[in-house]
């Protein structure tokens, strides 16, 4: 073992240790991560950037700022010297045999590019040219100490989409009560309706996918948070079945599938469609009730309405996300659109019934 040296720092009672590292030996002991892959509490490593950094390196570049690192478990521990009282050392591995008994023993809390891109499969530099990076080294940080070290490397830096950055925050306990409980609705969305698997939770590659915080966005609107029966507000459940019902009469109508179509569908699987659908679903919904419509039945009643609605546009079904592109150009036209499609619903009505069809 060899001793890396080390400056205490201390931030409102937090402690951090500062120190500088050859990457080539940090990365052996770091927890262990795939190009691509979605990871808990960090964004997603690409490859191209990995690459790119790798052949900069190469080309005599420096990286000036720091790594932000945490211990996982108490196998590094910070010693003093008796002789002085501002330096301070770990033990660190130097044998193949220790290297393996130190395995993904830190986490890169920021900076994972930087230092992923010394691994085997991207460094291009020597390993024997000369090249140290300096870090903060946080030993065992808690929850707490944890989300202050989230906020301050991505929140605070702009660094991260919002889409990301809220999944990062709940996966911290960082999110308020409401966005959480938003997030774990558009989440049993993307398990439980046809919207499965449609929804970007995080950074998943999915084509034509929707991000999780637009959906946030839409389900946060006050017509949905006062749809009601019985004059008392819906619970999630039954919002769900809803939803579930309603996005299955869209499909069955305008013949899309949230999975499996692609640019022939137009608007209809991306967020201006989804936006769209969803801005109706509350009249939808009040008709429903109003006209005496049993929950077993509510499918159903989507496919009528919604289907009698687009046969008055002059489009084929299958056409209608397609020929009214227009509409889904910008946030504002969408809700315009679906503004004027209530209205035409509203007007189409059937307002009372005549048992001699006249």
């Amino acid at each position: 073992m060899k001793k890396i040296y080390l400056q205490k720092i201390i931030q409102h009672n937090m402690v951090g240790y500062i120190g500088k590292i050859d990457p080539r030996d940090l990365i052996r002991v770091v927890k262990k991560v795939k190009a691509g892959e979605v990871q808990e509490d960090q964004r997603p490593l690409m490859k191209k950037r990995l690459k790119e950094i790798a052949k900069y390196i190469e080309e005599k570049g420096i990286l000036p700022t720091t790594l932000t690192l945490a211990t996982v478990d108490d196998k590094f521990e910070v010693h003093s010297f008796d002789s002085s009282k501002d330096i301070y050392y770990i033990e660190f591995p130097e044998t193949d045999e220790e290297f393996q008994k130190y395995e993904e023993t830190i986490n890169v809390m920021d900076g994972q590019h930087r230092l992923y891109s010394f691994t085997d499969e991207f460094r291009i530099i020597s390993e024997h040219e000369e090249y140290e990076m300096g870090f903060t080294l946080y030993i065992q940080p808690t929850l707490n100490e944890r989300k202050k070290i989230f906020v301050t490397c991505n929140d605070k830096q702009e660094k991260v989409n919002g889409n990301l950055l809220i999944s990062f925050k709940k996966q911290l306990g960082l999110l308020d009560d409401e966005d959480s409980e938003a997030y774990n609705f558009v989440e049993t969305l993307n398990n439980n309706t046809p919207l499965k698997g449609h929804i970007i939770m995080s950074a998943e590659r999915i084509k034509n996918g929707i991000r999780a915080k637009e959906v946030m966005t839409i389900l946060k609107k006050q017509e949905f948070k006062e749809m009601s029966v019985g004059g008392r507000l819906l619970n999630n459940e039954e919002k769900l079945n809803i939803i579930r019902k309603y996005l299955f009469a869209w499909e069955k109508v305008a013949k899309f599938d949230f999975q499996k179509s692609g640019q022939e569908a137009g608007a209809a699987i991306k967020i201006a469609g989804l936006r769209y659908m969803l801005l109706i679903l509350p009249y939808i919904w009040t008709r429903s009730i109003n006209e005496r419509v049993r929950i077993e039945d509510f499918e159903e009643f989507c496919n009528k309405v919604l289907g009698d609605f687009i046969s008055r546009q002059g489009v084929e079904q299958e056409k209608f996300f397609v020929e009214s592109k227009t509409w889904f150009n910008s946030r504002n036209l969408t809700e315009d659109f679906a503004k004027k499609s209530i209205l035409q619903m509203e007007e189409n009505k059937e307002d009372s019934f005549n048992p001699f069809g006249e």
